[in-house]
């Protein structure tokens, strides 16, 4: 017999999915929505600071820490950065989160500063040493054992690499301005050199070894003996990263001290700080992505900035946005002081809107509703929605290596003050006398585009190697060239892996290259050949009475400088773009909905 329910079961049943489904979209609304809210603590402590303090490392060297604490008894959270840039000026302490209750610990990584052993730059040794003095910090008696970790560039890549050793005390990160993946994010970009940032960094490395430690007059004899293992790493380190980068051709076959390719190891809460004019913007996006994938609690702040300006904090408080160490406080109180702050009503991702000026919150990055769209290199230099269906006429340029001076490229990587005209860091329009331009009709409606950026080349030359740079421009109503973003490729790495790369409504938008010695492709003097090369990530918006532009050209000097072997196979070359039907030269666009595209060019 069949039994009927009871009448008042339907309508429960009824009640309970409503209010089920009533709640599910609350709570996607209310992640969709989510903006930045107000957290502080007032200060409580004075600080009082114990210089030159002695870690003792498993095989007996000796590291030199100075300790910022709260000047009164007790047990707090210890944040800790290891810095190569001498702790007496590169410390990075907090004053604001130590007189809120933390203690501060500044560390000379081995072979600089204070410390003792021979500099490895990030070598496994190093990143041991991050552990052991993670661990250190937890059983002090100054310490409660919980443990963070704090500081922007180096001091970024550091806490990523410790992190992935998983020292048990360690309970959240805070990165600013850290890279993935040292021979994609800068070193050796479309397997060319790094010129401006490399050498920069490496005199910047060297000259903070050269401040005696605090305790030198007392122990002078210490500090000699320090200043000769000091000096190994002139023989061990510095003077083979010169010879290698300009002076034989490398491949991705080093990854020690690229996070990257240890993100899954990363388990504790990470916040991450980055900036769209920072030398390591593709890194930054990246390592969140990877680890929200990880299920690891994860946010990201995308700044404006280029390295000093997003290391430093330096754009910040913006819009209802605080300042770094405001949101460090809030990440550290939950994370190491178990207070209530929230952090969960922080938003995933919030990022600078280029070209607008204001912060836009996100759940995600990239947004999961941008559409992959081409724009085609046409005859009169023009940037089209419509391929080509005729020929047109090819453009040619020769292969120099010393264009790109003035151009945002530039600005992102070359470190030294007053190096590059300011105006520079905003126009391109100087540096595109040397490269073939590409530009839009003045757009009626804003475009946004929010995501990676492909450019796909088709070139000939006369050689057997060539090396091309492109760069996306915003071309203001005024007709300066404000550029968005770069890439880069020499030639015989144009393989590509299509399972690494990203693929968006059937589009390569972020191609991937192995950069192997497998991988190497011959270049045929003479013969078309097809160059997907990445563009890194931007979020802007292309304002109506505004045009976009694409300009190639053959270098991106002073930031990189092709390897003698490149040089060697390039030079005197004559480098043919092509884009007719059969080699329909394009970029690929990340366009958000819901921009009107604009219509047939």
């Amino acid at each position: 017999m069949l039994r009927t329910l009871p009448e008042s079961r339907p309508y429960a049943l009824t009640v309970i999915l409503l209010l089920a489904v009533a709640l599910l979209s609350t709570s996607v609304a209310h992640t969709a929505d989510l903006q930045w809210t107000p957290y502080d603590r007032p200060a409580q402590y004075s600080i009082v600071v114990d210089k030159e303090v002695p870690i003792m490392m498993r095989d007996g060297v000796v590291l030199y820490s100075d300790v910022s604490r709260p000047n009164a008894p007790g047990r707090f959270p210890v944040l800790v950065t290891m810095t190569p840039y001498s702790k007496a000026i590169a410390g990075e302490a907090p004053s604001y989160l130590i007189e809120r209750g933390y203690v501060h610990v500044a560390v000379d990584v081995r072979g600089q500063g204070s410390s003792g052993g021979t500099w490895c730059n990030r070598c496994e040794i190093e990143q041991m040493d991050g552990y052991e003095v993670v661990q250190w910090a937890a059983a002090q008696p100054w310490s409660d054992g919980n443990v963070g970790m704090y500081g922007s560039s180096y001091r970024a890549i550091n806490q990523m690499l410790t992190a992935a050793l998983q020292p048990p005390a360690l309970k959240a990160l805070f990165p600013i301005a850290s890279s993935t993946d040292d021979y994609r994010d800068f070193g050796r970009t479309g397997g060319d050199a790094n010129f401006a940032f490399i050498p920069t960094w490496l005199a910047l490395v060297m000259a903070a070894e050269a401040i005696p430690p605090g305790w030198a007059a007392d122990d002078p004899i210490q500090y000699v003996l320090n200043d000769i293992q000091h000096a190994g790493a002139l023989t061990t380190s510095t003077l083979p990263t010169i010879i290698k980068l300009w002076g034989q051709q490398t491949y991705d076959e080093n990854r020690v001290a690229s996070p990257w390719y240890k993100l899954d190891r990363i388990k504790v809460p990470t916040f991450l700080v980055g900036g769209w004019r920072d030398l390591f913007v593709r890194g930054e996006t990246l390592n969140f992505e990877r680890l929200r994938a990880l299920k690891v609690p994860v946010k990201l702040l995308m700044v404006d900035g280029n390295h000093t300006e997003t290391s430093g904090g330096e754009l910040l408080p913006d819009g209802a946005v605080p300042g770094l160490q405001q949101i460090a406080l809030r990440w550290f109180d939950y994370y190491l002081k178990g207070l209530n702050s929230r952090p969960d009503l922080i938003p995933p991702v919030t990022v600078k809107l280029k070209g607008d000026g204001r912060m836009e919150t996100m759940t995600q990055w990239p947004r999961t509703d941008i559409k992959a769209k081409r724009l085609y290199l046409r005859g009169g230099h023009r940037l089209s929605t419509v391929a080509p269906s005729a020929l047109e006429p090819e453009e040619q340029f020769a292969q120099v290596y010393l264009f790109g001076y003035c151009s945002g490229t530039s600005e992102r990587f070359i470190l030294l003050a007053g190096v590059i005209p300011p105006e520079c860091a905003t126009d391109n329009t100087f540096n595109e006398q040397t490269e073939l331009v590409y530009t839009t009709p003045i757009f009626e409606a804003d475009v946004k585009l929010a995501g990676p950026i492909a450019a796909n080349m088709w070139i000939k030359t006369t050689r057997n190697e060539a090396i091309l740079s492109v760069r996306v421009t915003d071309v203001h109503p005024d007709g300066s060239s404000e550029e968005l973003s770069f890439g880069l490729l020499a030639a015989s790495f144009r393989a590509v892996d299509t399972t690494l790369s990203r693929f968006i409504n059937g589009e390569n938008i972020q191609p991937w290259h192995p950069f192997s010695r497998d991988s190497v492709q011959a270049v045929t003097p003479d013969q078309p050949m097809l160059l997907e090369i990445e563009v890194y990530s931007t979020n802007a918006v292309i304002k109506a009475g505004h045009r976009l532009r694409v300009s190639v050209g053959p270098s991106n000097f002073p930031s990189y400088l092709p390897p003698v072997p490149q040089i060697e196979n390039s030079l005197g070359g004559v480098l043919t773009l092509m884009h007719d039907p059969q080699h329909p030269s394009h970029i690929v666009l990340p366009i958000v909905p819901p921009t009107t595209w604009p219509p047939l060019w």
